[in-house]
């Protein structure tokens, strides 16, 4: 690493009711190499405020800008919120509500140490939290090096905790790939990030300390059945790009075949509908029957069956 300051922490803020929780987590880290930058996404909160309360105690950048833009286009905020950063080597994207334990920076280096900065992309385990900070589910531990590939299988199968706020990536790296993986309402973008990133590398999962997730009512994941009709095609763009993201020398070198991808990106679809979106509206069963003929290349008459077979109940 080339200057002590290797790490920049990014905050797309919006939301004012844990932001200084999350700063104290942040302020709590045993190791201070960083820098914070905290994106104001046209707020109507007084987050500086806020900031200020923590500038003599971290090295923070606050910057608002005067368009909210992640109420429609979150993963723009996310990548304008990474311009921020000045000349740090890595890039932890954090949310305005999570919290992280006090050793995740300096295991982090450690991490960087011991692997010699070999991967693109490291992560923590993560735990959920909700709005009263008790934990509500411990995820379990990921591999410490897993491949793109097998990756992808565990969380379309609900078996890796994989968030945005638990992955670090080389800034290099992401400006040669675009940067994350946009999908409308960031709707699958961490996991895609992840995969995207990891391949063909494989990714680092950090041993010790976590992050801790906030599952509360404000937050994007978990008002989806409210907004399904604005936000489900995300989903459904995600499950169109990871049938097609890994190629025949992908499968030889991984051990895994597409079509397992494949058949699982098909069960996680109908997953995600029934327990996130708790179903689609009726009105979504033709658009979405394409989009299944689309990816699936099912015949159109087995494609409206089967997203009819997705509606509400309720």
């Amino acid at each position: 690493m080339s200057h002590l300051s290797s790490l920049a922490i990014v905050i797309p803020a919006y939301k004012a009711l844990y932001l200084a929780e999350t700063l104290a987590s942040i302020a709590a880290q045993t190791n201070q190499k960083f820098t914070l930058y905290v994106g104001d996404d046209g707020s109507p909160h007084d987050l500086k405020s806020i900031c200020d309360t923590y500038a003599t105690q971290l090295n923070l950048v606050y910057h608002r800008f005067p368009e909210n833009l992640g109420a429609k286009k979150l993963v723009q905020h996310w990548k304008r919120c990474v311009e921020l950063v000045q000349d740090e080597e890595w890039i932890w994207l954090f949310a305005d509500d999570d919290l992280m334990e006090k050793d995740c920076v300096d295991v982090f280096y450690q991490s960087l140490l011991q692997t010699q900065e070999q991967y693109d992309i490291y992560r923590f385990n993560s735990r959920v939290i909700n709005d009263q900070n008790q934990i509500i589910r411990e995820h379990e531990n990921s591999p410490v090096v897993e491949n793109a590939m097998q990756l992808a299988w565990h969380i379309l199968r609900d078996e890796r905790g994989n968030v945005m706020p638990d992955q670090i990536v080389r800034r290099a790296t992401y400006k040669a790939l675009g940067g994350y993986v946009d999908f409308p309402y960031a709707q699958a973008s961490d996991w895609a990030t992840a995969i995207h990133f990891a391949h063909p590398k494989g990714l680092y999962s950090i041993p010790g300390p976590k992050i801790r997730w906030r599952y509360s009512g404000s937050s994007i994941s978990s008002t989806a059945h409210h907004q399904a009709k604005e936000i489900i095609f995300g989903h459904l763009d995600f499950i169109e790009w990871i049938t097609r993201y890994f190629n025949e020398a992908d499968a030889n070198c991984y051990g895994l075949s597409r079509e397992q991808i494949t058949e699982e990106a098909w069960r996680n679809l109908k997953r995600v509908m029934r327990d996130h979106y708790r179903g689609i509206p009726y009105s979504y069963v033709l658009p979405v029957a394409r989009r299944l003929q689309r990816t699936f290349h099912w015949g159109i008459l087995v494609c409206l069956v089967r997203a009819f077979r997705m509606t509400r109940t309720k």
